[in-house]
């Protein structure tokens, strides 16, 4: 009777060890879980970058998920912003240094002539006045301005100005613009004229008296009151 009452003592606390047991293992396992549950959110937290103003699921939808990166590359716009104030700045530098004489070849102060036209304080107010600005602007390297006058119908237009400019930007470097000569002119009408000129260019790798001098009849439209280049017409070159 002992025994038996003895056995079934050992039975029965055998029995709550062993719900006692289970019982920890599912607290243990409920303090895991949490623990894990925790660490993931703190986890995530700190991978996800940092939206203001949003929840942290709504940052990881707007930046592509966890560890995903925001440093992406500029914009074809960002970068189009970035060359046009950059190019700005040079050109206003330009003009600021200047040479006395303008590089138009009138004989004129370079502040008296040309370089209202090329601060954009004014425009050309005739078609000889806008030739030689150009061509001033050819000397200075100004492309900016050389796009700005250039009227939409001429075959070298483009309405990406920044890829114009860019291009433009790249070749004025090559040479010296060394005399500008009007020989001719014909008014068409009032707001068409036509200027027959030679230009002298030089490369800049080459010796002094060495280039081209170019010959051409120049066309200008008028509208709104502005003149633009429209086209070069008889257009020519010799060695000089």
């Amino acid at each position: 009777m002992l025994l038996l009452c003895a056995s079934a003592d050992v039975d029965l606390c055998t029995a709550c060890d062993r719900r006692a047991t289970l019982q920890h293992h599912r607290a243990m396992a409920s303090r895991r879980l949490l623990c894990l549950v925790a660490v993931c959110g703190i986890g995530n937290a700190l991978l996800a970058p940092t939206v203001s103003g949003c929840s942290l699921t709504n940052c990881r939808a707007k930046t592509g998920g966890f560890g995903a990166t925001t440093n992406k590359a500029p914009s074809k716009k960002t970068k189009a912003k970035a060359f046009t104030k950059k190019q700005a700045q040079l050109e206003a530098d330009r003009i600021t240094n200047a040479p006395v004489l303008c590089p138009c070849h009138s004989g004129l102060d370079y502040k008296a002539c040309c370089a209202p036209c090329h601060a954009k304080t004014t425009t050309a107010a005739t078609p000889e006045a806008l030739l030689r600005s150009r061509y001033a602007a050819f000397s200075l390297e100004l492309p900016s301005y050389l796009a700005a006058t250039t009227h939409p119908l001429h075959d070298d237009f483009d309405k990406d100005t920044v890829a114009w400019v860019q291009r433009l930007a790249k070749g004025l470097d090559a040479s010296y613009f060394e005399g500008l000569r009007v020989l001719a002119q014909n008014a068409i009408s009032e707001n068409e004229h036509e200027i027959t000129f030679e230009a002298d260019v030089r490369p800049r790798d080459s010796p002094e008296g060495a280039g081209v001098t170019l010959h051409e009849r120049s066309r200008f439209v008028r509208e709104d009151g502005v003149w633009f280049y429209r086209e070069g017409l008889d257009v020519s070159s010799k060695k000089r």
